[in-house]
């Protein structure tokens, strides 16, 4: 478990940071022997070193949306075949709606890389709700916390312990030289570690609170670094809905110190 990786791009210059996966270790097995958890947490290691030694790469990956395809699962692109549209309900009780969609909080980066992206670059088109998300080829997605739950509203012992086994990781190299990071976890760094969290992992510095009309805080912190410098953006979860102006504010700030520090935001090859 705490070998747990992430998902996404790992050439990306854009870093998620979550709280924990939103999956049920008990849950029920599917036909693959697997469920959401074993699947995307706990081999998730072992899928990425297979990556590795494969040179696996976009082009080779099938569809895995659908429980008949769920077999074809890789951390680089998970659930691929997902639409721009949030899925909600079940479809055992009749009240399932977005079936082909994603969850609320993807759903949300979704919309984020979308701004940020459309501000950076013309090539950039507008996404609707029958297109393939694809944050995950834009941008590299780690939690906080490894411990996988449904519930956000509970820190656990378990939790706790997960929180600072992955300080190490997460200050390696590869997760520092992210130039932004996007760390939409609400107060759980206060609540599990102390409020040097982001310093002691990233390096930067705490700047202040750019609050706005529409939400009290968006936390900014950068590290003035000439080789890996970093902006760091510190907000509310986004497993609720969030507005439009407020992504817009988010991706005009990534975009203006992208742009300030040269930094080419499309993922390289």
């Amino acid at each position: 478990m705490e070998d747990y990786i992430g998902h996404g791009n790992p050439n990306a210059k854009i870093l998620f940071l979550g709280q924990e996966g939103a999956s049920d270790p008990d849950a029920s097995i599917e036909e693959d022997g697997r469920n959401d958890y074993l699947r995307s947490i706990n081999a998730n290691h072992e899928d990425w070193s297979r990556n590795i030694e494969y040179s696996t790469g976009y082009e080779n990956l099938s569809d895995c949306c659908t429980p008949d395809t769920l077999k074809n699962y890789n951390p680089l692109y998970p659930y691929k075949g997902q639409k721009f549209q949030v899925r909600t309900g079940l479809e055992d009780t009749g009240n399932l709606r977005g079936a082909n969609g994603t969850a609320r909080t993807w759903y949300n980066y979704q919309k984020l890389i979308n701004r940020i992206f459309e501000l950076f670059s013309a090539e950039r088109k507008k996404m609707t709700k029958d297109d393939d998300i694809d944050f995950h080829c834009l941008s590299f997605h780690s939690d906080m916390n490894a411990v996988a739950s449904k519930k956000h509203n509970s820190i656990k012992e378990d939790s706790l312990k997960s929180v600072l086994e992955r300080v190490s990781l997460l200050s390696s190299d590869f997760f520092r030289n992210f130039p932004i990071v996007i760390a939409a976890v609400g107060h759980f760094p206060r609540d599990t570690y102390g409020n040097s969290y982001f310093g002691d992992i990233f390096g930067v510095e705490f700047l202040g609170n750019e609050e706005t009309e529409l939400y009290n805080w968006v936390n900014v912190s950068v590290r003035n670094d000439d080789t890996h410098p970093m902006l760091l953006i510190h907000t509310p979860q986004f497993s609720d809905a969030i507005s439009d102006r407020y992504f817009d504010q988010i991706a005009k700030r990534v975009v203006d110190f992208a742009i300030e520090h040269k930094i080419n935001l499309w993922p390289e090859e």
